[in-house]
């Protein structure tokens, strides 16, 4: 069963479940470098809409968005192979929205999810709400049955919303365990020849993501801060991931967990960026791409692991 964060967290924004089946409309990853998706042939829309808004493209369409990625592949046995993906490389996500410019379909082939959403979410209800920075009972659902998965899309950024970005998380468990999860990082990509030369700028938001003991014995999701300094005239950028809270989603574990602050230094290229993160015993990677017409927003995704544990989250900014 597919359990979005329209459907599992509040009642609110509850919406039919559907079974998790093959996905479609998924399609290949366009090469870097991409400025905007085009849009594709729009599925069919009836019944109760979501009322969830998407800026990112018009109504009644369907767009494949090629996405940054970070993935763990068996998450609920132990966080230790993470695989990293930056645009262009295969990984996608598609979204579909209604005759109201709603959200009515969403694909994640790394999850196996293709899923039609419909429900009351209710006016004013849109990606940007904060209440999607939350992935706590998703990921302890999807951890413990089978046949199950879930996602959450955002583009909450500090104290504004995001307009040409969004950033989330999934995690998907077949028939049998262990489950895996991951971060991904979309939207519509700044054009290579329309990012600055001069200047800098920093871009504020949040992270999400999830982690926990690379043995399995204790899973949390997280979420942060984050700050990404663009340095365009050096053609670098800063990474400032702060302020983690974290919750133990595992049931029979009383441990918590303290995750040092991140930051590193990334080189861009084109419309991406990437480069190393540390904080107290935990080195990772992280790769991002700048969104919008004038590289107005920032996304992307990031993993770090040391000392037992490993880690891995997505992030938007503006």
């Amino acid at each position: 069963m597919a359990r979005s964060y329209l459907r599992s967290c509040l009642p609110i924004l509850a919406l039919c479940l559907v079974p998790l089946g093959g996905c479609s409309g998924g399609g290949g990853g366009s090469p870097p470098g991409t400025s905007t998706p085009a849009p594709t042939q729009a599925l069919p829309t009836t019944g109760t809409t979501s009322g969830v808004a998407v800026n990112l493209q018009a109504a009644k369409t369907t767009v494949t968005y090629p996405a940054a990625a970070a993935t763990a592949i068996g998450a609920s046995k132990g966080m230790g192979n993470i695989t990293m993906a930056v645009v262009g490389q295969g990984a996608t996500i598609t979204l579909s929205t209604d005759t109201s410019g709603n959200l009515s379909g969403v694909t994640i082939p790394a999850a196996n999810i293709n899923d039609m959403v419909s429900g009351g979410g209710g006016p004013g209800r849109a990606l940007t709400d904060p209440l999607r920075l939350d992935f706590y009972y998703q990921l302890q659902d999807v951890f413990a049955f089978t046949n199950d998965s879930g996602y959450t899309i955002s583009q909450a950024a500090a104290g504004q919303g995001l307009t040409s970005s969004a950033y989330g998380l999934w995690a998907a468990t077949g028939k049998a365990f262990p489950s895996d999860a991951g971060a991904f990082a979309f939207g519509n990509l700044t054009p290579p020849t329309a990012i600055p030369a001069t200047g800098s700028a920093t871009f504020s938001g949040f992270t999400i993501g999830f982690g926990g003991a690379t043995d399995g014995s204790a899973a949390f999701v997280l979420k942060g801060n984050a700050q990404i300094i663009a340095n365009f005239a050096s053609q670098t950028v800063t990474t400032n991931l702060t302020n983690f809270q974290t919750d133990n989603i595992s049931r029979n574990s009383p441990v918590t967990a303290l995750v040092p602050s991140l930051t590193g230094t990334s080189t861009i290229s084109g419309n991406a960026y990437a480069g190393g993160i540390s904080g107290g015993s935990l080195t990772g990677t992280i790769n991002g791409n700048f969104y919008g017409s004038a590289a107005q927003e920032t996304a992307g995704v990031w993993q770090a692991s040391g000392g037992g544990n490993a880690w891995l989250g997505s992030f938007g900014a503006k």
